[in-house]
């Protein structure tokens, strides 16, 4: 049972890793108009857009654009829970981990992959706002689909800024959102991974951790 635990999480891990790299060709072949009968591009959205049609369905109407992103959140999360639950109940499996640790380890486990997340989205969300930033240097026309876009991912995030803010040629509510943002990560989300990081054992992080 041990030896098959470890086996199914070593090749869940590899499955997920090809999937990921599936989400980034996918993404990357998508921003120069492939040609749909090309067998290759078919076989990309085969494997991509059903999720992230899915995901549209679930998702508010603001973020329905970043499904594709949001399906690398979920595959990252996934890389790090499930594979090292099954790692974990192969230590199970082999008296090397008492019934009442693995409950704590699997919690763990949980939490970092949430932390891994939850730092992704607000390193996301910082380049966000420094490209917000950097636009309203040059007035972009609000009639740009993308620029409307941007505007309400980050005007959540500006808006109570710039009202303590004074008037001032340059808006810099974006660069300070940016850094608070930062410091959230560092002071906040980056202590507590670390500590869910210990919580669950370092041994079952087979691949670097997303992290800045």
């Amino acid at each position: 049972m041990t030896t098959l635990l470890s086996y199914l999480a070593t090749l869940c891990e590899w499955g997920l890793t090809i999937y990921e790299w599936i989400i980034i060709i996918a993404i990357l072949v998508s921003w120069v108009n492939p040609d749909p009968r090309n067998p290759i591009v078919q076989f990309l959205n085969n494997m991509t857009v059903p999720v992230w049609n899915r995901l549209r369905t679930v998702l508010p109407a603001s973020l329905q654009l970043f499904s594709a992103y949001i399906s690398l959140l979920l595959v990252w999360f996934l890389k790090i829970f499930v594979p090292g639950t099954l790692r974990s109940l192969a230590r199970f499996s082999a008296g090397q981990l008492g019934m009442a640790d693995l409950p704590l380890v699997v919690l763990g486990l949980f939490l970092v992959g949430l932390g891994v997340v939850v730092q992704s989205l607000l390193f996301f969300l910082m380049l966000l706002l420094l490209i917000w930033f950097f636009l309203t240097l040059i007035n972009p026309s609000v009639n740009n689909p993308i620029v409307r876009t941007l505007f309400v991912l980050v005007d959540p995030f500006i808006t109570p800024i710039q009202r303590r803010l004074p008037r001032q040629r340059i808006d810099l509510s974006p660069l300070i959102a940016a850094a608070i943002f930062l410091l959230l990560n560092l002071l906040v989300v980056a202590p507590l991974v670390r500590m869910a990081m210990g919580l669950a054992g370092s041994g079952h992080f087979a691949a670097p951790l997303r992290t800045f």
